[in-house]
């Protein structure tokens, strides 16, 4: 078995229907799967699994790794409705000190839709009272508050290197869904897949799958024991698929239901700082709140990592 760091990756023995991926994904695969070891605690009200990189979803926040070494690249920054994910200038940043004056071409991506454009402004005061700082565009660009946001990307490059493509479930996809929550959510959890979609991130020819279920209810408040919400991504590596969950929430007790409770969907697979590869972008959504994150599909042994994050709400 391959040695994976960073706990990210996670082997799995029980099979799952192979036919998820492409032609490379043949029945004689085995399957993997992996999720962080060590999940940010939460209340005795839901279970949330997130990256080991998470913090405070309400605020924005910062994550340092650098993941990729590029030469001499512009500054990309990305920024969504919900609030301004950070930038790249040879590593991956974020702050309120923003690298803008204004006027700025930015391309505007969400999920298979076509592609763009918009003009920046200065950075101006966002969230308040949190005194955050975000872009205003022009036109303004789709999503909002419990909207699936897009994102601006401050590039005239590609955004956009391999194609994205949005499928329908399958008997496939939802064996695969019910696998991954049937060992984590009480009861016997009924699979409802509301994202497919297959592109090939690092353009290295062999696809990955974004899978995106939920059950909890737009407003939260008609949440009962057993709903959930998740976004996992699957790859064949070596003939075994390789699962790596990005969000999942799960309502474990009805008792201070919205604390911890979150609704993921995939905003946007683009490639956000000129290297070629596509990141994944999450959108999420809480009680009186909303918030980004991206994650770098680094290489087939580190696999997904969170590079930005960002929120606004109480």
């Amino acid at each position: 078995m391959r040695r994976l760091d960073r706990a990210i990756w996670w082997r799995w023995t029980a099979p799952v229907v192979t036919a998820l991926m492409l032609a490379a994904c043949s029945s004689s695969s085995s399957t993997t799967t992996t999720e962080p070891t060590a999940a940010p605690s939460v209340s005795s009200t839901t279970t949330t699994t997130g990256p080991i990189t998470s913090t405070e979803r309400s605020t924005t926040t910062t994550a340092t790794v650098t993941t990729t070494t590029l030469p001499d690249l512009s500054t990309y920054l990305v920024a969504g409705n919900t609030c301004l994910l950070g930038w790249w200038d040879g590593g991956w940043q974020s702050g309120d000190d923003l690298p803008v004056s204004g006027g700025e071409q930015y391309q505007v991506v969400r999920l298979d839709e076509p592609i763009s454009s918009a003009t920046g402004s200065e950075a101006r005061p966002s969230c308040e009272p949190l005194d955050l700082v975000s872009i205003e565009f022009e036109p303004a660009i789709p999503g909002g508050f419990r909207e699936i946001d897009a994102l601006a990307v401050q590039t005239d490059g590609a955004v956009r290197p391999h194609p994205v493509e949005m499928l329908s479930s399958s008997p496939a996809y939802e064996d695969a869904t019910s696998e991954l929550l049937e060992v984590r959510v009480p009861g016997v959890p009924v699979v409802n897949i509301t994202q497919v979609i297959r592109t090939d991130l690092e353009g290295d020819g062999v696809d990955e799958v974004i899978i995106a279920a939920s059950t909890i209810p737009d407003d939260l408040i008609s949440s009962q024991v057993g709903d959930y919400s998740i976004v996992f991504l699957r790859k064949v590596i070596d003939v075994e698929v390789e699962t790596a969950i990005l969000g999942l929430s799960i309502v474990d007790d009805l008792d201070n239901l919205f604390q911890d409770l979150v609704i993921f969907d995939v905003s946007a697979v683009a490639d956000l700082n000129g290297d070629g590869k596509m990141e994944i972008v999450l959108n999420g959504t809480v009680w009186e709140g909303a918030f980004l994150q991206a994650w770098e599909y680094v290489d087939d042994d580190l696999g997904p990592v969170e590079v930005l994050s960002c929120g606004c709400g109480s």
